[in-house]
């Protein structure tokens, strides 16, 4: 019973001790939310004990954030409820040690407000005092000018980001630098005028792919264009590259990430070669059938003889030679320029050299020159070396992005006039006006250059038993724009297929037939409302009819005996197009 008697006591005392914590739960209203923020404060101070690689700012920042614009709520509270009463210090000692480290000793904090009192979070993570609060333990939304909206996420000041290869305008450029190559080899070599408008394009570079020989090393060309020619090409493509890379063009001179980055020049020069030789587009292989056919250098075909003078003997026009000498002596033209730049250029006209000494700096480092003229620059000026290139180089960006409302697409209609050469029965080539109905699709890639799709439908009849024709160009328009007009040049390649027409060698039979066409001109556009231009397109439109027989087909050799003619032909649209 004595037992019994005594667990009955030790019942008593424990419900009563019960009943003192609810009344005192009750009389202070504001401790549950106060035990409420102490938990999980102890809780992330113990993770941060134990692993302090988990409690980084990265980890924590937004939920610390959070707390700190509760407990800032929580001080509000207390300051504004009623103060203690004498039987309640023990209680509100019980507070303390939240918000002040002085009560950890029984004393209570002299003269401290809400504002005085050091910040929890930022005395259990200092590293994170300039997102939580300065020294005064001012909240994050008000500490060091930083404004956050109640309830908004906290961005933590970042690392800058590296700059990149710029690789759209590395790509652009390598672009123009190979159209004016092959421009040049256009204008002076009359056989690949020939092989290029009278040949089947893809046919014949297939071909000439698959007879690339590379067991010799030369190509047949001579001195001046295998050694001095190719590595220039080489030094040029090579420096697009290095204007292109903003770790290569503000590296010093001899450094480690000076020679890294004329490594990448070099891997770069490579590449290029490699298309500039083999390419499926402005190669000499695709337009020049380089590899299908046999030939006599310094003449059109093989054989070749002419009394008194020695040729070379015929070759396909390949070999090791450019695919070697073009990237490693272009490096070494490289690396000859660059001591140019670095050391002699500065002596001869200082750190500021007037315009005479820039243009004598630009002839002594000619394949720096001419990566600038393809970036679109001056040639006498060398940016890129510092600040004034990269904020050239940002311009276009950041009017673009200035300009962030210009339209990106452009769809419509229009009305399409094109003569062309038609086949119908009882007359075979007859030259007609065909009127037809398209409709446009064009897309801005960047803020001048587009591409530009068409597709139209010529129904025929007219009077005649001409079948209907179906047109469709594909390409790119670039030039200049404004809020009310813009003008553009255009080339798109396409096809042209006739319900029935005639072709060799059974010129009297018709039958549907599809025929390579492509587009040049101008497109001309008013922009009648902020989403609706009038748009007006002229040019000429070239189509490939099969002949014949090539006559100047070489006599040993792989590529197709097909004589093309490419014919002219004007055609006119206008119409209306919506931009969004």
């Amino acid at each position: 019973m004595n037992l019994w008697s005594a667990l009955r006591r030790r019942l008593v005392r424990t419900m009563n001790c019960f009943d003192g914590l609810a009344s005192s739960f009750k009389r202070e209203k504001n401790l549950s939310r106060t035990f409420r923020l102490v938990i999980p404060l102890l809780l992330w101070s113990a993770l941060a004990a134990l692993n302090p690689a988990q409690a980084s700012p990265s980890f924590f920042a937004a939920r610390l954030a959070a707390e700190a614009q509760g407990l800032d709520a929580s001080r509000q509270l207390v300051a504004n409820s009623t103060a203690p009463q004498a039987g309640d210090r023990q209680t509100a000692k019980r507070e303390e040690p939240v918000t002040a480290p002085e009560a950890e000793n029984g004393a209570e904090p002299a003269g401290q407000n809400e504002h005085e009192q050091p910040g929890v979070l930022a005395s259990l993570f200092p590293e994170l005092k300039d997102v939580l609060g300065g020294e005064s333990g001012e909240p994050a939304s008000t500490a060091n000018n930083h404004t956050f909206a109640p309830g908004s996420s906290v961005i933590l000041a970042q690392k800058p980001a590296e700059e990149h290869v710029q690789w759209k305008p590395l790509l652009l450029q390598s672009l123009n630098f190979m159209l004016v190559e092959q421009g040049f080899r256009y204008v002076q070599q009359a056989h690949i005028r020939h092989l290029l408008w009278h040949k089947p394009f893809w046919q014949d570079y297939f071909v000439s792919l698959a007879h690339w020989d590379l067991s010799h090393w030369g190509d047949g060309d001579n001195f001046i264009t295998n050694y001095v020619g190719h590595p220039v090409q080489g030094a040029v493509s090579g420096y697009i590259w290095i204007q292109n890379d903003p770790k290569a063009r503000n590296a010093q001179f001899g450094s480690g990430a000076y020679w890294r980055s004329r490594m990448k020049a070099f891997a770069w020069a490579t590449a290029y070669s490699l298309e500039f030789e083999e390419g499926p587009i402005l190669s000499e292989t695709a337009i020049g059938s380089q590899g299908g056919y046999y030939f006599v250098p310094d003449c059109p075909a093989a054989p070749c003889s002419k009394p008194g003078k020695k040729y070379k003997p015929a070759t396909t026009g390949t070999g090791w030679v450019d695919l070697v000498i073009t990237p490693t002596v272009g490096l070494a033209w490289i690396l000859l320029e660059d001591t140019i730049s670095a050391k002699l250029l500065p002596r001869l006209g200082g750190d500021d050299p007037s315009l005479v000494w820039r243009v004598v700096g630009s002839a002594l480092t000619p394949s720096k020159t001419m990566a600038l003229i393809m970036g679109g620059h001056l040639p006498w000026g060398r940016y890129y070396e510092t600040a004034k290139f990269r904020a050239d180089r940002a311009a276009p960006a950041l009017a673009e992005a200035a300009g962030g409302d210009t339209p990106r697409f452009e769809a419509g209609i229009h009305y399409v006039n094109v003569s062309l050469p038609m086949d119908w029965r009882g007359c075979t080539g007859c030259r007609v006006s065909n009127s037809g109905v398209g409709g446009i699709f064009t897309y801005r890639l960047t803020r001048g250059l587009w591409f530009d799709s068409e597709t139209d439908y010529f129904p025929g009849g007219g009077g005649t038993e001409k079948g209907p024709a179906i047109e469709g160009l594909y390409g790119i328009r670039y030039g200049v724009s404004h809020p009310r007009w813009a003008a553009y040049a255009k080339v798109r390649p396409g096809f042209i297929y006739y319900e029935q027409a005639s072709s060799y060698p059974n010129a009297d039979e018709l039958r549907a037939l599809t025929r390579f066409a492509f587009d040049t001109g101008t497109v001309l556009e008013y922009h009648a409302s902020r989403h609706g231009t009038l748009r007006l397109d002229a040019g000429v439109t070239f189509v490939r009819y099969l002949q014949g027989l090539d006559p100047q087909q070489p006599s040993k050799g792989w590529i197709s005996p097909d004589y093309y003619a490419t014919q002219g032909n004007f055609q006119l649209a206008f119409g209306y197009a919506r931009r969004f």
